[in-house]
């Protein structure tokens, strides 16, 4: 951010913010605009006056020597000159956007974020009168630059505290923008703006055709999924919600890294159809040749230990897949319950073995894996595998236990509509809760998905 947090109270104290308050509670925007339209009227007098009074002084003027004229023609211009400056200059002031200290001040009166209580104190001529003041107020302060918006609610211990941790509501109607992020701490409660807002990823075939050398993937204008920091993807959705569309979107941009993918499409859908392009070397359907893919991923990710890790000629401490100029391995694999129900005992134990070793310990190798699911249970999909999951989607309408078990307790998740529309959380970007998401949108129609995996492949 390049302002520094300017605090609408400056000092945490409650005579400072007496003071500070007052300003705010009785000389509001109406009788500032007030003040200043009689402002502009006694000047516009004042101007008028000099007229009058400077025209008997000199009542004819050589004007630069070419012709003699009256004070008037002279005068009268300078007067239309004065009055116009200053009813411009009132204009623009009532007409001037509200900052957002202004909207703070406002917001914290609206609210009733302060305490009043009442006083005697002697008039001009020495009666003693009752007076209301007001003794405490909610503290904000804020900070932003081109792109995002924090507002700050300071946590005083006072009768506000809890009311600053539910304020987003308010404050998004306040400033016109969406809560994208809120950060609740001890002392203070931070609440996030995007000032751009998100803007869905359109794919076409006439794009530009271009290789992806980093560690990022888009989901949109604004959000990227940094494989490296935040590895390993929970895709959730009802049937219908656009799991499958979002599948080759990432497939998509795997293949532009020079990423290795492989596929495990126990239900046999649309996917396991790029078998006939790659081959059953890299895409599997029956239960069988889905273990030995996750098996031959997790041997891939163990010999790459072996050699960068454990060998010491090749070892870098805290080197990772970038650092030894590896290309990244991704092992998709759609809908697990699938796979469970098809699956002996056995197979889908060594499978969720697999899986699980490569959750806990690929992301330093580059070895990922991306994991749908319509009924992301624990009979479905282990807990220990379920947490280690950097990135968690859930695409469309799902039931609150569905959303518990993909994001963990929370409450308020607003219905979605339109296909490829759910939440999304990262880790480790400080979110406190699910950020709404409209996954990058393929009309196929429009989108060889085939031809851009050939030319990717």
């Amino acid at each position: 951010m390049t302002n520094l947090f300017h605090f609408i109270t400056r000092i945490i104290k409650k005579r400072s913010i007496k003071e500070d308050f007052k300003l705010v509670s009785y000389t509001g925007d109406k009788n500032h605009i007030n003040v200043l339209f009689w402002m502009c009227v006694i000047g516009s007098l004042i101007s008028f006056w000099l007229v009058v009074l400077l025209a008997p002084l000199f009542p004819t003027i050589n004007f630069l020597g070419l012709f003699y004229t009256t004070t008037d023609f002279i005068l009268l211009p300078v007067l239309v000159y004065l009055l116009f400056k200053i009813w411009k200059f009132y204009y623009r002031q009532c007409n001037k956007p509200s900052k957002i200290a202004e909207k703070l001040l406002y917001f914290i009166k609206a609210n009733k974020l302060y305490e009043t209580e009442m006083i005697e104190k002697k008039d001009s001529e020495n009666n003693i009168e009752r007076v209301k003041v007001v003794t405490n107020s909610a503290v904000f302060g804020f900070c932003e630059d081109e792109e995002t918006l924090i507002v700050r609610g300071y946590k005083n211990a006072d009768v506000f505290n809890d009311k600053i941790s539910s304020l987003d509501t308010g404050l998004s109607a306040l400033v016109g923008l969406t809560v994208y992020n809120k950060v609740d701490k001890i002392s203070y409660c931070d609440y996030y703006f995007r000032k751009k807002q998100d803007e869905r990823i359109v794919m076409a075939s006439d794009q530009g055709k271009a290789h992806n050398d980093s560690i990022y993937i888009p989901f949109n204008s604004n959000l990227t999924w940094n494989v490296l920091k935040q590895p390993h993807l929970l895709l959730a959705g009802v049937t219908g919600g656009g799991k499958t569309t979002f599948l080759n979107y990432l497939i998509i941009e795997m293949k532009k890294m020079r990423a290795t993918v492989y596929i495990c499409d126990p239900k046999r859908s649309d996917l396991s159809s790029i078998q006939h392009f790659w081959g059953k070397e890299y895409v599997a359907s029956e239960t069988n040749n889905i273990a030995r893919l996750t098996r031959e991923v997790k041997e891939q990710m163990m010999e790459r230990f072996a050699i960068y890790k454990e060998n010491p000629e090749n070892f870098v401490y805290g080197a990772s897949y970038v650092d030894y100029g590896l290309e990244p391995i991704f092992l998709v694999f759609d809908e697990l319950g699938a796979f469970r129900a098809g699956a002996d005992k056995k197979t889908f134990a060594e499978t969720m073995s697999n899986l699980t070793e490569i959750v806990l310990k690929g992301r330093e190798m580059g070895v990922f894996v991306i994991l749908s699911t319509q009924q992301p249970n624990a009979s479905n999909i282990p807990t220990e595998l379920r947490d280690n999951l950097s990135v968690r989607i859930a695409l469309g309408n799902m039931s609150n236990e569905a959303y518990r078990m993909v994001f963990g307790d929370l409450e308020g998740l607003e219905t979605v509509s339109g296909q490829g529309t759910g939440y999304i959380f990262l880790d480790g970007l400080g979110w406190s809760k699910p950020k709404y998401l409209e996954t990058p949108f393929l009309d196929y129609k429009e989108f060889d998905f085939i031809a851009e995996l050939k030319y990717y492949s």
